[in-house]
C-alpha cells in the first residue's frame, strides 16, 4: 500500500480580492488533513478501532455497525450507517483464514445529482456511508499499513469423505479474534505564565571547577558565570515533571542610557513540578565591534557599556521591565523524574500571572 502522506506540507496562499476555485478550497481542506493526520499519530498513538464497527457473520455477509477507527497513517475510517460485506470469493485453494479490513477511502468530490439532492435532505440510499471501504486479505499477510482489521473468518470441514466426495469447508466467524482498539485520546497538560515584569527576583550565578595545587590538595574556584531565577510554576498543578520551555521577555537595548543585554544562551535547571530556575549567561564586554539594534549601528568598542554583572543587571532589568515567559508540557503517563520538592524549596520565589 502507498504511504499517502507528505513529508513536507505546503500552505495554499492567495491575496485579499483573489477569484478562489474549487480546487483552492479543495486543496486548503487537503493540507488541514494532513496536518490533523500527523497530530492524532504523532500526538495520541491513534490506530484501531475507537468505536462501533461491530462485524457478524449473518448468513452469507458481514454485518458491519456504524463507527469510526484510526490507520496507521492518523486519518479517521468513519462509517456513517450499518453495511454488510460479502465474504470472500478468490480464497486460495488451502482455504486460510480470511480477514476483514477497513481502508481510508478519500470523499468523492463530483457526485451524482442523486447524491447531491440527497445530502441536502438527509436521505438514505446512495450516499456515500463514510470514509472507508472494506477489503479482504489473507490473515497471514496482513501488516498495519493494510488498514484497521475488524472481523476474520476461518473455513471449517472440507475433508474429503470415504466415497470420494469433497465436502466444501464452510466459512465461520472467528470468535477468539478481537479487533485492534485505538487508546483514548489523552491530551498533554499544556500550562504557560510569566513573572512580573520588572520585579523578578534575579541573584547570581555562580559557576565553578577545582583547581589542584601541584599535590593531592584541591579547592573550588567559584566564578559569577550570570544570573538566575526561581520560577515558581505551582499555580499550574503538575503531578509529574513537565517539559519547561522559557525566554526572557522585554526590550534588550535602552537608547537613553546606551545599556545593552546581550541575552545568550537561556537555559532551564532544576526541574521540578513546581518550578525551575532560569539561568542567562552573561559574557564579558567585547573589546571591539558592533551590532545593529532596531536599525541602529551600536558600536560596542566605544560604549563598553554591557550589562555584565549582576548589580547592572538588576538595575536594567527594572528599567526595561524584563520578565520570564514560560510554558510547561506534561505528557501523559509521563514517569516524574523530578528533583524533589525539599531541594527547590530553598529557592527564592517569584510571584506568576497565570
Amino acid at each position: 500500500m502507498t504511504k499517502p502522506e507528505k513529508r513536507k506540507l505546503q500552505r495554499v496562499q492567495y491575496w485579499q480580492g483573489q477569484m478562489l476555485r474549487a480546487q483552492d478550497f479543495l486543496n486548503l481542506q487537503g493540507v488541514e488533513a494532513q496536518r490533523r493526520w500527523w497530530h492524532n499519530r504523532a500526538i495520541h498513538n491513534a490506530y484501531g478501532v475507537s468505536e462501533g464497527l461491530e462485524a457478524n457473520l449473518t448468513g452469507s455477509v458481514v454485518s458491519v455497525s456504524p463507527g469510526v477507527a484510526y490507520d496507521i497513517f492518523g486519518r479517521e475510517l468513519i462509517l456513517e450507517r450499518a453495511q454488510t460485506v460479502a465474504l470472500p470469493t478468490n480464497v486460495p485453494t488451502d482455504d486460510p483464514p480470511m480477514t476483514l479490513l477497513v481502508r481510508y477511502l478519500p470523499p468523492g468530490h463530483n457526485l451524482s445529482p442523486d447524491e447531491i439532492t440527497e445530502v441536502c435532505w438527509m436521505q438514505r440510499g446512495s450516499v456515500r456511508p463514510g470514509t472507508l471501504v472494506f477489503i479482504w486479505k489473507v490473515a497471514s499477510c496482513v501488516t498495519p499499513a493494510d488498514g484497521v482489521a475488524i472481523f476474520n473468518l476461518i473455513y471449517m470441514g472440507g475433508e474429503t469423505t470415504e466415497s470420494g466426495l469433497t465436502v466444501e469447508p464452510i466459512p465461520t466467524q472467528n470468535q477468539s479474534f478481537s479487533p485492534i482498539g485505538a487508546e483514548d485520546l489523552s491530551r498533554p497538560m499544556l500550562a504557560s505564565g510569566a513573572t512580573v515584569p520588572g520585579q523578578t527576583a534575579w541573584e547570581p550565578w555562580t559557576a565553578g571547577f577545582h583547581e589542584s595545587t601541584g599535590g593531592t590538595a584541591e579547592f573550588p574556584i567559584l566564578t559569577e558565570a550570570g544570573v538566575q531565577t526561581w520560577v515558581d510554576t505551582s499555580a499550574a498543578g503538575f503531578t509529574d515533571c513537565p517539559c519547561y520551555f522559557a525566554w526572557l521577555e522585554g526590550p534588550l537595548f535602552n537608547s537613553l542610557s546606551q545599556f545593552l543585554l546581550p541575552a545568550l544562551i537561556p537555559n532551564v535547571a532544576d526541574e521540578s513540578i513546581t518550578g525551575f530556575t532560569f539561568r542567562m549567561w552573561l559574557p564579558p564586554p567585547p573589546i571591539y565591534g558592533a551590532i545593529v539594534v532596531d536599525d541602529r549601528r551600536v558600536l560596542l568598542a566605544n560604549l563598553n557599556s554591557n550589562v555584565v554583572n549582576t548589580s547592572l543587571f538588576d538595575l536594567f532589568a527594572q528599567q526595561q521591565d524584563l520578565y520570564v515567559s514560560w510554558i510547561g508540557c506534561q505528557m501523559p503517563g509521563k514517569a516524574c523524574s523530578c528533583s524533589p520538592q525539599s531541594v527547590v524549596a530553598t529557592q527564592s520565589s517569584t510571584p506568576v500571572q497565570t
